[in-house]
C-alpha cells in the first residue's frame, strides 16, 4: 500500500514554514527589504522558474538589491550560495540553511565545509591580521562580552569587503553601548548598515554625521518642548535654531534661557526667541583677534570641532609615545600585550570554531587574560607608573574629548572651548 498527498496547485492555498530562530535571532536586525526577499524566496522554494529578476519584479525592487540581500543572508549563515561555475558569481542557487541544525549541531558532524563551525582558509588568514586582532579585542572590551560567531564574520566582512575603517567599527560599538545602552550584535549591526547607507566609511564621517543629526535632532526637540510645542520643527525653524548653535555659538542652556522669556507672551514662537538671541549676540560682530592671538568670528562650532579632533590626535600620539617608552624599558610588558591580543583572538576563534570543550577552553583563556593583566599592572606600578598608563588619557574624561556626553548633551568643556572663538 502506498500513501500520497495531493499537491496544492494554487500557491495562495499553501503555507510557508519559517523557523522561529529566524524570527527571533535574525529578522529584527535585518533591513525590511532583505526580510521580504528571504520570505518570498522561501515561499517559492522548489519553483525552478523563480529567479532574482522575478523576485525583484514581484517586490518592486532593483535586482541588485535582491543580490545584496543574499550577500547579507549568506554573511549571517542563513543561506548558502551554490555556484554552477566558480567563475560566475552572478548565477547561483540559494540553499536555505536549517537554522535549528546550525544552532544545535556539534561541529564536525557534517561533511559540508560551508556548515557553521568551520572557517574558510581565507578567513583564517584574515584572522591573523594585526588590525583585525586589535579590532576584535577592542570590541570585546567595549561590549564586555565575547564576540558571537556571526559577529566575527560580520566584522571581517565590514572591513575587508565593504571597506569600512576599523576605527569606525569600534566607534559604532562604543556609540551603541555608551550612548544607546545596547551591546547586542543585531542592534549594532543595524546601526552600522544605516551608516553605510549614508556613505559613512571612516571615523571622521561618523563623528560628523552624529554631530549633524543625532545631537542636533535632540536639540531641536528640546527647543520645541521649551516653547510648548509637541511637534517637530519646520525646515525654516531648523535653520533658525542652527543659526543659534552654529552661527552665534550659543549653548543649549543659553538658548533655553531665551526660550523661557516667552512665558509672558500669548503666542510664543521661534522668531521671538531669535530676536532675543540676536540682541544678546550682537549680530554685527566682526571677525577679530584676541590678545592671545586666537582668531574670533567665523563658524565657532566648526572651530571647536577641529579643536577636539586635534586633541584626540594628540592623545593618540602621546599614547603611542608612552607605549614605545614602556616597551623599551620593560620588554616583558610588550610581550604581555602581544599575548593578550593573541589570547583574545583565540577566544574569538573559539567562538567561530566551537568544539566539545568550548566552555572549559574559554574559562582557561579568560583566566590567562586575568593573570596577564595583573602581571602587567604590577610591572607598571614597579616603574612608578599608574596601572592605566598604557590606556588612552583624555583631557576631559566625561566626554572623552568629543564635546558630547553619553546622553547627547554638550559637555561643559565644550562651552569653555567655544568662548575662545566668540
Amino acid at each position: 500500500m502506498n500513501f500520497k498527498r495531493e499537491k496544492i496547485k494554487n500557491l495562495y492555498l499553501g503555507d510557508t514554514q519559517v523557523e522561529n530562530i529566524f524570527l527571533m535571532e535574525y529578522m529584527a536586525a535585518a533591513e525590511g527589504d532583505f526580510v521580504k526577499v528571504y520570505l518570498t524566496a522561501l515561499m517559492y522554494t522548489g519553483d525552478e522558474n523563480m529567479s532574482n529578476r522575478l523576485i525583484a519584479k514581484h517586490l518592486g525592487m532593483a535586482e541588485e538589491d535582491v543580490m545584496r540581500a543574499w550577500n547579507y543572508w549568506e554573511s549571517c549563515g542563513v543561506i548558502r550560495k551554490r555556484y554552477s561555475s566558480p567563475e560566475d558569481k552572478f548565477h547561483y542557487t540559494v540553499e536555505f540553511t536549517c537554522l535549528k541544525e546550525k544552532l544545535f549541531s556539534v561541529p564536525g558532524d557534517s561533511a559540508d565545509p560551508a556548515v557553521e563551525g568551520t572557517v574558510p582558509d581565507e578567513m583564517r588568514i584574515l584572522m591573523d591580521d594585526d588590525v583585525l586582532r586589535d579590532t576584535f579585542e577592542e570590541v570585546e572590551q567595549i561590549t564586555n562580552r565575547m564576540l558571537e560567531s556571526r559577529e566575527s564574520s560580520a566584522i571581517v566582512s565590514w572591513i575587508c569587503e565593504d571597506g569600512l575603517e576599523p576605527a569606525l567599527i569600534c566607534f559604532a560599538y562604543r556609540y551603541c553601548v555608551e550612548s544607546r545602552g545596547n551591546n547586542r550584535f543585531p542592534y549594532i549591526s543595524s546601526v552600522i548598515r544605516e551608516w553605510e547607507k549614508e556613505n559613512i566609511r571612516t571615523l571622521g564621517d561618523a563623528e560628523k554625521y552624529l554631530e549633524d543629526t543625532d545631537l542636533r535632532h535632540n536639540q531641536y526637540r528640546r527647543v520645541m518642548k521649551a516653547l510648548g510645542f509637541h511637534r517637530n520643527p519646520t525646515e525654516n525653524e531648523q535653520k533658525i535654531i542652527d543659526s543659534w548653535l552654529d552661527g552665534m555659538g550659543f549653548d543649549m542652556n543659553r538658548i533655553l534661557e531665551a526660550c523661557a522669556k516667552t512665558s509672558g507672551i500669548s503666542n510664543p514662537n521661534i522668531n521671538y526667541v531669535n530676536s532675543i538671541l540676536l540682541a544678546w549676540s550682537g549680530k554685527t560682530k566682526k571677525s577679530r583677534t584676541s590678545s592671545d592671538g586666537t582668531e574670533k568670528g567665523g563658524n565657532p562650532a566648526l572651530k571647536v570641532r577641529k579643536l577636539y579632533e586635534e586633541l584626540r590626535r594628540k592623545n593618540e600620539a602621546q599614547l603611542e609615545e608612552r607605549r614605545r617608552s614602556v616597551y623599551a624599558s620593560v620588554p616583558r610588558i610588550k610581550e604581555i600585550d602581544t599575548q593578550l591580543r593573541r589570547t583574545n583572538l583565540m577566544i574569538s576563534r573559539l567562538a567561530l570554531n566551537g568544539g566539545p570543550n568550548v566552555r572549559e577552553e574559554r574559562e582557561s583563556l579568560n583566566r590567562k587574560i586575568t593573570e596577564l593583566s595583573a602581571e602587567k599592572a604590577y610591572l607598571l606600578t614597579e616603574q612608578n607608573l599608574p596601572y592605566d598608563y598604557l590606556e588612552m588619557q583624555y583631557e576631559c574624561k566625561e566626554c572623552r574629548d568629543t564635546g558630547v556626553l553619553n546622553n547627547g548633551e554638550r559637555c561643559r568643556c565644550y562651552s569653555e572651548k567655544l568662548k575662545q572663538f566668540i
